[in-house]
């Protein structure tokens, strides 16, 4: 009887050291690699994932690897205060990835970047610089971030980080529920997956290449779908698609609007292009149009925005040796954040000298 149990026994206990042994292996050869980030996000309820507060890390792609620092209240950079000092114009900075910019140092994302371009040119007033951006979201889930946390911090401005690339797309996706919250069950889910986020650079890994898998089966639905639909009626679906995203956007950049102007806060939208619309100059793209249908209802409604498209033409027309963009990863590199940074701060220059003439 106990013969027949081991036997019994024996087979998963070899399978289960064995998947346990090539999992330690595989975790050390990735560690041993450093190829992967370490993990700087957990799940949120409402959100559906923010940055891990008091959180110091590392963000790694085949072209970078820079040291990150998460605050207590979950964004890039040191603590601040709640209670603005005196003699302090105090900018939050909402958006994606370009805006969190893990893809460079902490000194050269753009927040900082205008930051310190801002102190240069006002050398009577201090300027704080806070860069909530988080990869990934939309412009409803930046609106929340505003409502919720930003506006705790008593902005002066809030810019807001439109990226022409994907924002349009991501707005796209389904209204967020402010009421939400997680069951029990799945918040000690959450907290074990975090665990193994926190812990294993091989879980990581699975969940990257997981990820990349759902992009491609996404991308190769779509041309396989795109395919068997005539010229006429894809260009008629393009357009109603275009409409679709665009009146999305421009409904929830409104919302922002309205919400900074309810409390007092100046808004300005920062429209940040894609490396194609630099460097792949067609006029015909969804992207343009899009990017030219946002931008023509900025003006009709007095919105403040600033276009970043010129300001990397020029750049990309005086620096044919160099680029703006990491050619693999997308995101603006070192001298793409200084533009963006630029561009924001000669607008803020003006903006500023015309709101208060003791600037």
């Amino acid at each position: 009887m106990l013969t027949n149990i081991k036997k019994i026994l024996m087979g998963p206990t070899i399978a289960c050291c064995t998947f346990i042994s090539l999992f330690i292996l595989s975790e050390i050869v990735v560690r041993t690699l450093g190829t992967e980030s370490d993990n700087l996000i957990m799940q949120d309820s409402v959100l559906g994932w923010v940055h891990v507060p008091n959180k110091n890390g590392y963000s790694r792609g085949e072209e970078f690897s820079v040291k990150v620092r998460i605050n207590k209240d979950g964004f890039i950079g040191r603590d601040y205060s709640y209670v603005k000092p005196e003699n302090i114009v105090r900018i939050l900075t909402i958006g994606d990835s370009l805006t969190e910019a893990f893809q460079v140092s902490e000194e050269e994302s753009y927040s900082r970047l205008l930051e310190d371009g801002l102190k240069s040119n006002f050398r009577n007033t201090n300027f704080e610089v806070l860069n909530m951006g988080i990869a990934g979201y939309g412009t409803q889930r930046e609106y929340y971030v505003l409502k919720d946390k930003g506006l705790k911090f008593n902005p002066d401005i809030v810019v807001l980080g439109f990226f022409t690339g994907n924002d349009f797309s991501d707005n796209m996706s389904g209204n967020i529920d402010p009421d939400a919250s997680f069951s029990k069950y799945r918040e000690l889910k959450n907290q074990i997956k975090l665990f193994a986020r926190n812990h294993f650079s091989v879980w990581r890994f699975i969940l990257r290449k997981k990820s990349k898998n759902k992009v491609l089966a996404y991308l190769l639905k779509n041309k396989n779908d795109t395919d068997i639909i005539s010229g006429i009626d894809s260009e008629k679906d393009s357009r109603v698609d275009i409409k679709k995203q665009l009146d999305r956007t421009t409904a929830l950049v409104k919302n922002i609007e309205e919400l900074a102007d309810g409390n007092g806060v100046s808004f300005v939208v920062a429209i940040l292009p894609s490396a194609g619309q630099v460097y792949n100059k067609d006029g015909n793209s969804d992207e343009l149009k899009l990017q030219r249908g946002l931008m023509s209802f900025l003006e009709k409604e007095n919105i403040n925005f600033v276009d970043l498209l010129p300001y990397f033409v020029d750049w990309a027309r005086i620096n044919p040796d160099k680029v703006g963009y990491y050619p693999l990863d997308g995101h603006p590199n070192n001298h793409g954040q200084s533009i963006i940074a630029e561009g924001i701060s000669d607008y803020l220059s003006e903006f500023l000298r015309n709101q208060n003439g003791n600037f």
